[in-house]
């Protein structure tokens, strides 16, 4: 496994994605639903992999839900960047990073994939996720 840091602007939100997959053969995905395609989304994940959400000022921290209301879209309230989606999961949780905020963003070469996922209702959705989506935690730093 390698980890893969990266992080909004300000540095006040951080991630570490760990995976087995090489940056070549990951495709991110662009969900065309109007939030992602307002914020250019390439969302990549392992489900064998793990994702962590580190939070260093939780409070400038927005998690923003939509749609079904399950996911939380983690988005630095201090300089606007969308670095994941973490969608809590009865004892786990489940995540994706864009791939634009990884620090070795340069390394995923592959074409963004658009992906139309409106059909969807909420136990077809947290199924799906739950195969292609990395398990993901959010880390509160110590103040």
């Amino acid at each position: 496994m390698k980890t893969y840091n990266g992080g909004c602007h300000c540095g006040n939100l951080r991630v570490a994605f760990a995976t087995a997959l090489s940056p070549e053969e990951m495709e991110p995905r662009a969900c065309q639903c109007d939030f992602c395609r307002k914020h250019a989304t390439g969302a990549v994940s392992d489900p064998e992999g793990t994702l962590t959400f580190i939070l260093q000022a939780p409070d400038q921290v927005h998690r923003y839900r939509f749609g079904l209301g399950i996911t939380e879209f983690v988005i630095c309230r201090n300089c606007g960047v969308y670095v994941g989606a973490h969608m809590p999961d009865g004892d786990g949780a489940y995540g994706n990073v864009m791939a634009h905020v990884l620090d070795d963003h340069a390394l995923f070469t592959q074409p963004t994939v658009p992906v139309i996922r409106s059909g969807e209702d909420e136990e077809g959705r947290r199924a799906r996720r739950r195969k292609a989506w990395t398990p993901s935690t959010l880390v509160t730093m110590p103040e």
